[in-house]
């Protein structure tokens, strides 16, 4: 299979169009997320490489930040709400610490808590004394602004959205904070875990529309383990020790964090201790470097194909609107063949993995023949280019959309692939495009199937605020037992398979990187690198 598509890529492909998809960029979160993610969520970026930056010290621990996928640009510090990242996880800190699974939580700003027997109160004891990098205290007013805040935030990650819709009411007395739902909802201690709590008195006065984008990233107050020390603007940012931390200092006390537009650049450059990533070109080239260690990570990372269908403002796609032609166009592409293109990836046909319980046993074929015909007896209008959007423009996605505009070439259709130079926030802002290639860094199977609830700020533009799955993906929400989830997830499977909106290609494998720089404490175990974990940070050391 290997061999057919790189004969397939020699012979017969040519590159993609490089042209911007849309117009001025409009921030807006995904899941991972996103982000998208972005989804921008892990999708390593190719790039010229890092800006000019003072040699770190021999004591100092190294991390990239990519700008090369959109996710973030190089004048500010990302905003945790987006995406969790090695370097404001180090900044930033939630009311719990999950574990690696992402699944079971302790308490980091919180002390102790309750949840009461119907799921629907939960009550959090912070801590004692708890302050801010610059010296205010960090209270239960700053989690009730930073919840309501994340409700209206325009970049945040579709996990927290999606949870704290279930809020019906916040109480605060003391130090302590009751939430209580609407209705149960399983995954709240988990995603409690990874929301970062921000600072109400330096934030309370910014637009939530445009809060990634507020001067306080440029000099932000932060509550975790290191805070800013020096921003160089296109360069770099520096952290130092907290002083104002309560919790065990870390044995690193020196951090530098690049910007830069390629993670394999900044890895053989030497500007980066850390490195996580799943596209082929990105995995070959680490693994070909002695002084980094491969740990691969058990995560949720969809690609898929997203129709551009309607938005919330009524104006409709016409060419996509007919299901035949969706469903014909995925029949065209040989989902197995592009699946060879990246490391440990498996082919599946929704948002459940074929290997989970809950899979209902659907297969997409690949029938060229077939999809050729019933392209031509759609009624599509065969002069009327496709056109394919995708933002990621490392070798391994290039490679899989001139294999796609293959694909469909065999069809009879003209075809029009566009790079996107603004992430993935054209697939929710733009209407120029018919089918988006999309990266999803997915927290559970739930967050697949939340981006389809017409409430979804972000898809509902591109699927016209469809309702059809808003009440199955409620009781998903809310549900338990593992029978009731499987049953669920099979229902809503049945209807994604039927309206084909969006068509998963395959989940991949996702690597961390670690360099021979940095010695690991005994025992760490990586969760999906865009997410927030006990990574025993305290107990990271520098190789003597």
């Amino acid at each position: 299979m290997k061999k057919m598509l790189a004969l397939l890529l020699a012979t017969t492909l040519t590159a993609a169009t490089i042209a911007g998809c849309g117009s001025g960029k409009t921030d807006a979160g995904s899941g991972t997320q996103a982000p998208a993610q972005t989804e921008k969520a892990g999708e390593t970026a190719g790039g010229t490489g890092t800006a000019e930056a003072p040699a770190a010290g021999a004591d100092t621990l190294k991390l990239a930040v990519t700008t090369g996928d959109g996710s973030t640009t190089d004048d500010r510090i990302p905003t945790p709400w987006y995406n969790r990242i090695m370097a404001t996880n180090l900044m930033y800190r939630a009311l719990f610490l999950a574990d690696s699974t992402l699944t079971e939580v302790k308490p980091d700003l919180a002390d102790t808590y309750t949840v009461s027997d119907d799921g629907l109160v939960y009550t959090i004891t912070l801590k004692d004394g708890l302050k801010w990098s610059d010296g205010e205290p960090l209270t239960v007013d700053d989690v009730q602004w930073s919840i309501e805040t994340g409700l209206k935030a325009a970049t945040i990650n579709s996990i927290y959205t999606a949870a704290f819709k279930n809020i019906d009411s916040i109480k605060t007395e003391g130090n302590t904070i009751t939430l209580t739902l609407t209705a149960p909802y399983a995954a709240m201690l988990n995603v409690l875990a990874q929301f970062a709590i921000l600072p109400k008195h330096s934030l309370e006065n910014a637009d939530p529309l445009k809060m990634e984008a507020d001067p306080f990233w440029t000099n932000p107050v932060t509550s975790g383990m290191f805070a800013l020390d020096e921003l160089n603007v296109g360069n770099y940012f520096t952290l130092k020790l907290n002083e104002n931390y309560e919790g065990t200092a870390p044995k690193i006390q020196k951090v530098i964090c690049y910007f830069v537009s390629d993670y394999v650049t900044a890895a053989q450059s030497g500007n980066t201790d850390y490195v996580f990533g799943n596209a082929a070109d990105l995995v070959e080239a680490l693994n070909g470097m002695s002084n980094f260690t491969a740990h691969e990570v058990d995560v949720l990372f969809y690609k898929y194909f997203i129709f551009n269908m309607k938005g919330i403002d009524g104006n409709e796609n016409p060419a996509m609107q007919n299901v035949a032609v969706r469903k014909a166009i995925i029949e065209a592409i040989d989902r197995s063949a592009l699946a060879t293109l990246y490391p440990n990836a498996n082919v599946l046909n929704s948002g459940v993995p074929n290997s989970n319980p809950a899979y209902n046993g659907f297969e997409y074929t690949f029938d060229a023949d077939k999809a050729k015909a019933d392209i031509a007896a759609s009624g599509y209008d065969m002069s009327r280019p496709l056109k394919i959007c995708y933002y990621n423009n490392d070798q391994t996605t290039i490679d899989l959309i001139n294999t796609v505009v293959y694909y469909l070439e065999q069809t009879g259709l003209t075809v029009e692939a566009t790079l996107s130079n603004d992430g993935t926030t054209d697939l929710f802002t733009t209407r120029a495009y018919d089918v988006g290639f999309k990266g999803k860094s997915a927290f559970s199977i739930d967050e697949w199937y939340t981006e389809y609830m017409s409430t979804d700020g972000l898809f509902a533009n591109i699927f016209g605020g469809d309702t059809s799955f808003d009440d199955l993906v409620a009781q998903l929400s809310k549900a338990v037992k593992d029978e009731d989830r499987n049953a669920i997830l099979k229902q809503l499977q049945d209807l994604e398979q039927e309206k084909a909106y969006k068509v998963p290609v395959f989940t991949v494998g996702t690597y961390i990187f670690t360099s021979n720089h940095v010695v690991l404490p005994e025992g760490v175990q990586f969760c999906n690198p865009l997410y927030m974990s006990d990574l025993d940070f305290a107990n990271w050391e520098i190789a003597k």
